[in-house]
């Protein structure tokens, strides 16, 4: 006996306020007030407007907290800058580093700049362990050029490893 297993889509007559672009999701919160300020009820308004209660529950706290500005269109999702494990100082610093001197006058030990010593610098410098990944991408951002080293023929078949790349800093 063999047993299928079935998902029930409930459509709920909401619409997903996500979809919709910031205009329209102003109107809407602009018709949340409105509706709120004839009298209507929470539950009354996301019925008429088609949204959930909690979000017109939201809507109408953010509202009441701060005013008509809390309801203006906004940017979406993190601030570029945010999240970021060195700080604006920390890079300038690592870059002027990196830009100024050689590996090795840093007590690291690799002959050029590489992504590895990149985050050994890092790491010695802030204290910030991060994957070889975010180096690129910092290095990318601060307009390091990162160039790829001269493959060797190496004895094995393994294949060369990634990081094997040299740095050069132009001016």
């Amino acid at each position: 006996m063999t047993m299928s297993m079935q998902t029930c889509v409930v459509n709920s007559g909401k619409e997903d306020a996500r979809t919709l672009s910031a205009l329209e999701q102003y109107e809407r919160r602009r018709q949340v007030i409105r509706a709120l300020q004839r009298g209507a009820r929470k539950v009354q308004i996301a019925r008429e407007l088609g949204l959930s209660y909690t979000a017109v529950s939201l809507i109408i706290s953010r509202y009441q907290q701060l005013g008509a500005d809390a309801i203006l269109p906004h940017k979406r999702g993190r601030r570029s800058g945010d999240g970021r494990a060195l700080s604006a100082e920390q890079e300038q610093s690592l870059q002027d580093l990196i830009r100024e001197k050689k590996p090795q006058q840093l007590g690291l030990e690799f002959p050029e700049w590489n992504r590895p010593a990149v985050a050994e610098l890092i790491n010695m410098q802030a204290g910030v362990k991060i994957h070889i990944r975010s180096v690129t991408n910092y290095l990318r951002r601060w307009n390091i050029v990162v160039e790829r080293a001269e493959p060797r023929q190496l004895q094995s078949k393994k294949p060369i490893c990634d990081d094997m790349a040299v740095i050069q800093v132009y001016q």
